[in-house]
Protein backbone atom coordinates (compact mmCIF):
# COMPACT_ATOMS: atom_id res chain seq x y z
CA UNK A 1 0.00 0.00 0.00
CA UNK A 2 1.62 3.62 -0.92
CA UNK A 3 0.52 6.91 1.12
CA UNK A 4 1.09 10.09 -0.18
CA UNK A 5 0.57 12.77 2.59
CA UNK A 6 0.46 16.33 1.54
CA UNK A 7 0.96 18.79 4.12
CA UNK A 8 -0.49 22.02 3.24
CA UNK A 9 -1.70 25.40 4.15
CA UNK A 10 -4.06 27.10 2.72
CA UNK A 11 -4.32 30.84 3.55
CA UNK A 12 -5.82 31.70 0.31
CA UNK A 13 -7.33 30.67 -2.41
CA UNK A 14 -3.84 30.88 -4.74
CA UNK A 15 -2.48 28.07 -2.10
CA UNK A 16 -5.63 25.75 -2.05
CA UNK A 17 -5.49 25.47 -6.08
CA UNK A 18 -1.67 24.78 -6.31
CA UNK A 19 -2.50 22.07 -3.70
CA UNK A 20 -5.43 20.60 -5.25
CA UNK A 21 -3.09 20.83 -8.82
CA UNK A 22 -0.80 18.41 -6.58
CA UNK A 23 -3.27 15.97 -5.40
CA UNK A 24 -4.63 15.71 -8.73
CA UNK A 25 -1.39 14.84 -10.28
CA UNK A 26 -0.83 11.75 -7.84
CA UNK A 27 -4.38 10.86 -6.70
CA UNK A 28 -4.80 7.88 -9.12
CA UNK A 29 -0.72 6.44 -8.65
CA UNK A 30 -1.58 5.98 -4.85
CA UNK A 31 -3.91 4.19 -2.15
CA UNK A 32 -4.29 6.35 0.41
CA UNK A 33 -3.83 10.06 0.39
CA UNK A 34 -3.36 12.34 3.67
CA UNK A 35 -3.79 16.41 3.65
CA UNK A 36 -2.73 17.78 6.88
CA UNK A 37 -4.02 21.55 7.06
CA UNK A 38 -1.64 23.35 9.32
CA UNK A 39 -3.96 26.06 11.17
CA UNK A 40 -4.99 28.25 8.49
CA UNK A 41 -8.48 27.73 6.10
CA UNK A 42 -10.32 24.97 6.55
CA UNK A 43 -10.57 23.44 3.10
CA UNK A 44 -14.18 21.37 1.96
CA UNK A 45 -12.62 20.82 -1.48
CA UNK A 46 -9.29 19.97 -0.31
CA UNK A 47 -10.88 17.21 2.00
CA UNK A 48 -13.31 15.71 -0.67
CA UNK A 49 -10.03 14.97 -2.55
CA UNK A 50 -8.10 12.83 0.40
CA UNK A 51 -9.04 9.91 2.22
CA UNK A 52 -7.98 11.45 5.64
CA UNK A 53 -8.13 15.71 5.68
CA UNK A 54 -6.23 16.67 9.32
CA UNK A 55 -7.01 19.71 9.89
CA UNK A 56 -4.95 21.51 12.55
CA UNK A 57 -6.50 24.71 14.59
CA UNK A 58 -3.09 25.91 15.11
CA UNK A 59 -0.23 26.41 13.04
CA UNK A 60 2.71 23.75 14.41
CA UNK A 61 4.88 24.44 10.79
CA UNK A 62 5.94 22.43 8.54
CA UNK A 63 7.72 19.39 10.38
CA UNK A 64 4.93 19.00 12.94
CA UNK A 65 2.29 19.07 10.09
CA UNK A 66 4.72 16.21 7.90
CA UNK A 67 5.32 14.04 10.82
CA UNK A 68 0.98 13.98 12.03
CA UNK A 69 0.59 12.52 8.27
CA UNK A 70 3.14 10.66 8.33
CA UNK A 71 2.16 8.92 11.86
CA UNK A 72 -1.31 8.27 10.77
CA UNK A 73 0.24 7.18 7.16
CA UNK A 74 -1.63 3.39 6.68
CA UNK A 75 0.84 2.60 3.74
CA UNK A 76 4.01 0.16 3.77
CA UNK A 77 5.53 3.30 1.56
CA UNK A 78 5.15 6.87 2.25
CA UNK A 79 5.68 9.74 0.50
CA UNK A 80 6.02 13.06 1.79
CA UNK A 81 4.76 15.62 -0.80
CA UNK A 82 4.91 19.40 -1.20
CA UNK A 83 1.61 20.66 -2.02
CA UNK A 84 3.81 23.09 -4.32
CA UNK A 85 4.60 20.17 -6.56
CA UNK A 86 3.33 18.29 -9.48
CA UNK A 87 4.14 15.21 -11.24
CA UNK A 88 5.25 15.66 -14.80
CA UNK A 89 5.98 12.15 -15.77
CA UNK A 90 6.32 8.68 -14.69
CA UNK A 91 4.41 6.58 -11.85
CA UNK A 92 5.36 7.11 -8.21
CA UNK A 93 4.75 3.69 -7.12
CA UNK A 94 8.40 3.55 -9.12
CA UNK A 95 9.13 5.63 -5.60
CA UNK A 96 8.28 2.03 -3.23
CA UNK A 97 11.68 0.17 -3.36
CA UNK A 98 12.14 -1.84 -0.70
CA UNK A 99 14.29 -0.68 2.35
CA UNK A 100 15.51 2.18 0.36
CA UNK A 101 14.29 5.92 1.17
CA UNK A 102 13.50 7.62 -2.29
CA UNK A 103 13.29 10.79 -4.49
CA UNK A 104 12.38 11.64 -7.61
CA UNK A 105 14.09 14.14 -10.21
CA UNK A 106 12.93 17.81 -9.80
CA UNK A 107 12.51 18.80 -13.59
CA UNK A 108 13.27 22.51 -12.54
CA UNK A 109 16.14 22.10 -9.70
CA UNK A 110 19.39 20.09 -8.86
CA UNK A 111 19.28 18.38 -5.84
CA UNK A 112 21.30 14.82 -6.01
CA UNK A 113 19.93 13.55 -2.43
CA UNK A 114 16.75 13.38 -0.97
CA UNK A 115 14.55 16.19 -2.54
CA UNK A 116 12.63 17.58 0.53
CA UNK A 117 9.81 18.17 -1.61
CA UNK A 118 9.08 14.90 -2.47
CA UNK A 119 10.82 11.39 -0.66
CA UNK A 120 9.26 8.21 -0.17
CA UNK A 121 10.02 6.32 2.63
CA UNK A 122 9.30 2.70 3.69
CA UNK A 123 7.93 1.92 6.96
CA UNK A 124 10.43 -0.26 7.44
CA UNK A 125 13.26 2.41 7.27
CA UNK A 126 10.95 4.44 8.99
CA UNK A 127 10.63 2.46 12.09
CA UNK A 128 14.14 2.08 12.40
CA UNK A 129 15.64 6.25 11.60
CA UNK A 130 11.86 7.55 12.96
CA UNK A 131 10.38 10.81 10.87
CA UNK A 132 11.18 14.68 11.13
CA UNK A 133 13.00 16.05 14.17
CA UNK A 134 10.66 18.81 15.22
CA UNK A 135 12.47 20.88 17.18
CA UNK A 136 13.33 22.23 13.71
CA UNK A 137 9.43 24.22 12.38
CA UNK A 138 10.31 24.75 8.52
CA UNK A 139 13.73 24.69 8.12
CA UNK A 140 16.53 21.98 7.75
CA UNK A 141 14.68 18.95 9.27
CA UNK A 142 14.41 17.45 5.37
CA UNK A 143 18.25 18.20 5.42
CA UNK A 144 18.74 16.30 8.83
CA UNK A 145 16.78 13.68 7.42
CA UNK A 146 18.40 13.25 4.05
CA UNK A 147 21.90 12.60 6.26
CA UNK A 148 19.87 9.88 8.43
CA UNK A 149 18.90 8.31 6.06
CA UNK A 150 22.13 8.79 3.88
CA UNK A 151 23.11 4.93 3.26
CA UNK A 152 19.32 4.00 2.09
CA UNK A 153 18.72 6.47 -0.22
CA UNK A 154 18.04 6.31 -4.03
CA UNK A 155 17.13 8.72 -6.87
CA UNK A 156 14.57 7.26 -9.18
CA UNK A 157 15.11 9.12 -12.57
CA UNK A 158 11.81 7.48 -14.14
CA UNK A 159 9.98 9.53 -12.13
CA UNK A 160 10.09 13.68 -12.82
CA UNK A 161 8.06 16.32 -10.76
CA UNK A 162 7.95 20.13 -10.88
CA UNK A 163 9.07 22.06 -7.56
CA UNK A 164 7.34 25.64 -7.97
CA UNK A 165 9.16 26.28 -4.30
CA UNK A 166 8.15 27.94 -1.10
CA UNK A 167 4.87 28.94 -2.14
CA UNK A 168 3.29 28.99 1.51
CA UNK A 169 6.40 29.48 3.63
CA UNK A 170 6.13 33.34 2.69
CA UNK A 171 2.99 33.67 2.71
CA UNK A 172 2.58 32.03 6.45
CA UNK A 173 5.72 34.40 7.86
CA UNK A 174 8.58 31.43 7.96
CA UNK A 175 10.63 33.53 5.49
CA UNK A 176 13.85 35.09 7.18
CA UNK A 177 13.17 32.33 10.37
CA UNK A 178 15.73 29.82 8.87
CA UNK A 179 18.30 31.20 11.35
CA UNK A 180 16.13 29.81 14.37
CA UNK A 181 16.01 26.13 12.40
CA UNK A 182 19.63 26.22 11.77
CA UNK A 183 20.68 26.87 15.58
CA UNK A 184 18.62 23.78 16.14
CA UNK A 185 20.24 21.78 13.26
CA UNK A 186 23.63 22.98 14.22
CA UNK A 187 22.83 21.73 17.76
CA UNK A 188 22.11 18.25 16.89
CA UNK A 189 25.42 17.75 15.13
CA UNK A 190 27.32 19.11 17.99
Amino acid sequence: MFTIVVPTYTANEELEEMALRCIKSYRKFCDEIIVCEDGMKFSPKLMAMADTYIYNWHNKGFTTNVNRGWKFAQGDYVGIVSSDTYLVSGDPRDLCIEGKVTSPIIENQSIENLAGPFWVSPKTVTKDLGYLIEGMKTYYSDTEYDLRVKTYFQKVPSVVIHHLGAQSVTVSGQEGKMEQDKEVYDSLSK
